[in-house]
């Protein structure tokens, strides 16, 4: 699971593994992808072009190889709203990946939160 900031770019991770040998792809282009889960867009994907909804699949943001098939890309603020959960997903541009995808929910912050300092008498 992945966690975002509401109306913020939000850098989110994927990894890649090749399904033809189980070694991770580290080299190519990869797409992100991002459906919401929840609110108004529910199974509709971000759209980066033009930051809308849409109701058929459409690449999200890119995402750039870091380090033994670990791939990061950013996907703009306007995809991220409070109290929303999200799916994410990268394909390998060629389909050479195995696919994976991980649910993206919201950074919680506590709220109503006592503190009870507790002292010897």
């Amino acid at each position: 699971m992945q966690s975002y900031t509401p109306a913020v770019a939000n850098t989110v991770f994927v990894d890649m593994v090749a399904k033809l040998d189980g070694e991770p792809i580290v080299a190519g282009s990869v797409n992100l992808y991002l459906i919401a889960m929840s609110g108004a867009n529910a199974g509709k994907w971000f759209k980066s072009l033009d930051s809308t909804w849409s109701a058929v699949e459409v690449v999200s943001g890119t995402a750039t190889h870091q380090a033994d098939g670990h791939w990061t890309g950013s996907i703009l603020a306007a995809a991220w709203t409070t109290g929303l959960s999200y799916c994410l997903y990268g394909k390998e541009t060629t389909d050479l990946h195995i696919p994976v995808a991980e649910e993206v929910v919201e950074i919680s912050t506590p709220k109503n939160v006592t503190i009870i300092e507790v002292t010897d008498a």
